[in-house]
Order: structure tokens, then C-alpha cells, then sequence
């Protein structure tokens, strides 16, 4: 990096004069236990600018191409491993609070924000990855919050996680264009909203959160009395997939901001509730959503995968818990990794 880049990436890095501590719905640790002697793999290579495509053929964004979803999952695969290299002693600490375990996960963390990582070029679909990615990782760090570690690594994390945010937002802030569905107003904006949320909370800065939790509101405004919504019913074959695909971080979105002091309304509480319900109704028989969206129901990429696979949501809101057994622990990298362990209650 050159001299003056780095002075650059250090100005912006800087930690914010003000914050605070914000809760988090993250049980408190217990004693630490010295166990591991695994080692700390080496970080994978900082993704800074990345370039991708969409891969939906059909103006319903309903009808995936194959191919196209392969390249686009080649393009994010550095993302996708950098997540689960540092998710996986994440979960170790938060299992076992082995202080190596989360001295790995943190080093994996500073490792990427010292490089100035997710914080430059990124078209439309890339832009979607880098979103999934700071929320897998801000809420990773929560869980590593009050893990030992070297001095000033957890301030620096936390002030990069707050830039990314910042890089995140502008989409989601124009106004929404006059089609559906559309990334201002269905799923995007719930998952834009929990990356917003965690940072924030991982930074000490509220307005951040109150963003977060402002997609989230914009989301749950459009759910109909019936617990569905119009932008991911418009997705025809696809939308009780995208149902569930929201659920999840509108789910986490509501424990995040409980536990610090940003709730929901009791409006916007029971708009989440008429969705959760809706969708784990239509997982059991999805007649009815079959009916309002212009289709039967199919999964992205394998017709004969569970929809409850897929219930992270539920997990995370403790709906259903009897149903969801056979299929824990989820996982689901974007919700912190292991969303059994992380958000179980």
C-alpha cells in the first residue's frame, strides 16, 4: 500500500471520539478455559473492490441461470471463505471460551481492516455481497466483544465495520424505483438493515443503529394483513424462498435491537409476526402463497431441499422449535455462522 493510501485508511479507521456500549442479545461469557492448540489459519487474501453479476433471467427475478449463479458464486467465494475461517473459532469461543479461539477469530477480523477490505469498488450484485458479508462479520465480532484481546484491535475492527456500513447504505437510501420487486424496498433492504444494526452496535453508534432498524421498519410497513409482502410475492415461483430469506434478518434485526433499547413498534412487532407465521404456515402447505404469487413454489437451486431447512428466522424468533429439530444447527454464514449456537434462547 502506498504511503499515502495508508495514511488515507488510517484517517478513516480512526476511532469515533463518541460512543457508547450498546447491549446485545449475545449471552455474557463464562469463565475462560484454555483448550485449543488448533491452529490460526493464515487470513485469506482482503477483498477490497469485487466485481459480480446477477444470474435471474426474467424480469420477476424468478428464473435463475445456472451458470450465471456459478460465476457469481466463484466471484464471492473469497468472502464466503474469509466468513467461515473466522466463524468457526467464533463458535469455539462462544462454546468453549477458549481465548485462542477468539484470538484467532479477532486476528482474522484486524487482518481485513487493517487492509481496508469491502471498502472500494463494488458493482450492483458484488454490492449485495459486501452487505451479507458485514453483517456475517459484525455479528461474528458481538460475539467476540468481551474476548481478550490485543490492545487496540477491537476498537480498530469496530471503526472499519462502521466505514463498510457507511459504504453499504446509499442504495438503500434513494428513493425506490417504480418496479417490482426492487433492492430499495424487499429482502435487500431487511439484510441492508441487520449489517447497518450490527455495526452499529459493534461501533458504539447509534444513529448507525437507528438506521439499521429504519430499513427494517421500511420492510415490515408493506406486510399485509394476511403476513405477506408484495415485493417478494412479485418474485412468482421464488417467493416463499424469499420470504424466508427476509424473515431471517428481520428476525435478528428485532433481537439486536431489543437488547439495545431500539425496539420495534407494537405495529412493526406484530407486521413481524403475521410474516413469521405466514411463512411457516406456507412451508407446511404453500397452497395459498402458490395462489397469490402466480406460481407453485420452488427453491433457488434444489427442488427437493426442506423448506424448513431454511428456517433461521424461526430459529431466532423460537417459533416452531419442535419442527425445527431435525434440522439444527442452522447455519447461515450472513447471521454470524452457527444461528443455533449465536442466537439460541
Amino acid at each position: 500500500m502506498r504511503p499515502g493510501a495508508a495514511l488515507l485508511l488510517s484517517a478513516l479507521l480512526a476511532v469515533p471520539a463518541r460512543s457508547e456500549t450498546l447491549p446485545t442479545p449475545f449471552g455474557a461469557p463464562g469463565p475462560a478455559r484454555p483448550l485449543s492448540a488448533r491452529p490460526c489459519p493464515a487470513p485469506p487474501s482482503p477483498v477490497v473492490s469485487l466485481q459480480s453479476q446477477g444470474f435471474y433471467t426474467d424480469a420477476r427475478a424468478s428464473i435463475p441461470d445456472p451458470a450465471r449463479v456459478a460465476a457469481d458464486r466463484d466471484a464471492s467465494r473469497p468472502l464466503t471463505e474469509w466468513l467461515e475461517a473466522l466463524q468457526r473459532p467464533t463458535e469455539r469461543w462462544v462454546a468453549l471460551r477458549d481465548p485462542a479461539e477468539a484470538a484467532c477469530a479477532l486476528a482474522l477480523l484486524h487482518a481485513w481492516a487493517e487492509a481496508g477490505a469491502l471498502l472500494g469498488a463494488f458493482n450492483t450484485q458484488a454490492a449485495y455481497h459486501r452487505k451479507w458479508t458485514l453483517a456475517g462479520a459484525a455479528l461474528a465480532f458481538l460475539a467476540l466483544r468481551d474476548a481478550p484481546a490485543a490492545p487496540g484491535h477491537q476498537a480498530r475492527i469496530a471503526a472499519w465495520l462502521a466505514h463498510v456500513a457507511r459504504a453499504v447504505r446509499p442504495p438503500y437510501d434513494r428513493p425506490p424505483p417504480n418496479r417490482m420487486p426492487n433492492s430499495v424496498q424487499n429482502n435487500h433492504v431487511a439484510w441492508a438493515g441487520l449489517a447497518l444494526a450490527a455495526a452499529g452496535i459493534a461501533a458504539g453508534d447509534r444513529a448507525l443503529l437507528r438506521d439499521g432498524m429504519g430499513y427494517g421498519r421500511r420492510f415490515l410497513a408493506a406486510v399485509t394483513p394476511e403476513g405477506a409482502h408484495p415485493q417478494e410475492l412479485s418474485r412468482g415461483r421464488m417467493a416463499l424462498h424469499y420470504h424466508l430469506f427476509a424473515l431471517a434478518p428481520l428476525a435478528a434485526l428485532s433481537r439486536l435491537g431489543a437488547a439495545a433499547g431500539e425496539r420495534f413498534s407494537a405495529e412493526e412487532a406484530a407486521a413481524l409476526d403475521r410474516l413469521a407465521r405466514f411463512a411457516l404456515a406456507q412451508t407446511r402447505d404453500s397452497t395459498r402463497i402458490a395462489a397469490l404469487a402466480g406460481a407453485p413454489q420452488g427453491h433457488l437451486a434444489d427442488p427437493a431441499r426442506p423448506w424448513l431447512a431454511d428456517g433461521q428466522g424461526f430459529e431466532i424468533l423460537g417459533l416452531a422449535p419442535e419442527a425445527l429439530a431435525p434440522f439444527r444447527p442452522y447455519r447461515q454464514r450472513w447471521l454470524g455462522g452457527n444461528a443455533t449456537l449465536l442466537w439460541g434462547r
